[in-house]
């Protein structure tokens, strides 16, 4: 983790922390374009988020895999606010 999405990437993990959600960093071998963070809600189910800077833009692979994961279902974000990253998480809940 490096840069501006670092800063709000912590903050948002801090938060998950301190609201008992567990934002995991998952990592799939071999493959850096998992999204920056897992989390497992209730009943089991994953929504994921990745955290851009403000002119932060996905790499074809990180693109190709979020699209994976919405075509199985699993809601995606991709942003660069923390604000924005907290309401969607709370929505998903």
């Amino acid at each position: 983790m490096a840069g501006p999405e670092c800063t709000t990437e912590g903050a948002f993990v801090a938060w998950c922390l301190q609201q008992g959600i567990k934002a995991r960093k998952l990592k799939d071998a071999g493959n850096n374009s998992w999204p920056d963070r897992s989390i497992i809600l209730p009943g089991g189910r994953i929504v994921c988020i990745e955290f851009k800077s403000k002119n932060g833009r996905l790499m074809p692979g990180q693109e190709k895999r979020i699209q994976e994961l919405r075509e199985l279902g699993v809601p995606v974000l991709v942003t660069a606010d923390l604000k924005v990253a907290k309401s969607w998480l709370l929505e998903q809940m």
